[in-house]
């Protein structure tokens, strides 16, 4: 299959200013939010990164393994039945390591039930229901502008609550009423509502 990543990468704020990364594991990490798809799942070998970055594969391996150290990413083994031999490789994106609260995957781990084959390297962006009503109430409600961060923070939540059972309508609703709380403290700041 001939695919190419999507048109943008990008690097949060807290890879692109970490000092202890090397740069080149900066753009590794662009790199696989451009070959993910909307699980956050990219699957391109050491070999494909080495010839795009003209490196060698253990340098390919230092920077990944640098961003996993950092649970900036995890790597997940998909195991052929029965063996140890590796079938593929799963890069899966960390998006919140400062504020996680479960350890990441570990290499060996077994796959989410829910597995679902990535067959495109183009992102496909979706809305979560939801969404517009968030992001009006933020804006609306003194708290300023969105950062993309925010709003995926914000998402973040409401995908975390219908996790554990919440219809969408329920999710939204939870999330509202931390920055309601927050309004009536008189402190809007996204931290402040995190914490709620």
């Amino acid at each position: 299959m001939n695919e190419s990543p999507s048109y943008y990468a990008i690097i949060p704020a807290g890879v692109r200013y970490d000092k202890q990364l090397p740069q080149g594991a900066k753009l590794l990490y662009s790199e696989i939010t451009a070959l993910s798809n909307k699980n956050g799942y990219c699957w391109a070998s050491n070999d494909y990164f080495a010839k795009l970055y003209s490196v060698s594969n253990s340098t390919i391996q230092s920077w990944l393994k640098s961003l996993e150290d950092k649970s900036y990413i995890s790597r997940i083994l998909k195991y052929k039945g029965g063996s140890k031999e590796v079938e593929q490789r799963f890069i899966s994106l960390n998006p919140h390591p400062e504020n996680c609260t479960t350890p990441p995957r570990k290499l060996g781990d077994p796959h989410p039930e829910n597995w679902q084959e990535n067959n495109t390297s183009i992102n496909n962006t979706t809305t979560t229901l939801g969404e517009p009503e968030l992001i009006n109430f933020w804006e609306k409600n003194g708290f300023g502008f969105i950062s993309p961060k925010n709003r995926e923070d914000l998402i973040y939540w409401v995908d975390d609550f219908k996790k554990i059972g919440s219809t969408d309508e329920q999710a939204v609703q939870v999330v509202k009423q931390a920055m309601s709380n927050a309004i009536d403290n008189n402190v809007r700041r996204y931290s402040y509502v995190n914490a709620i």
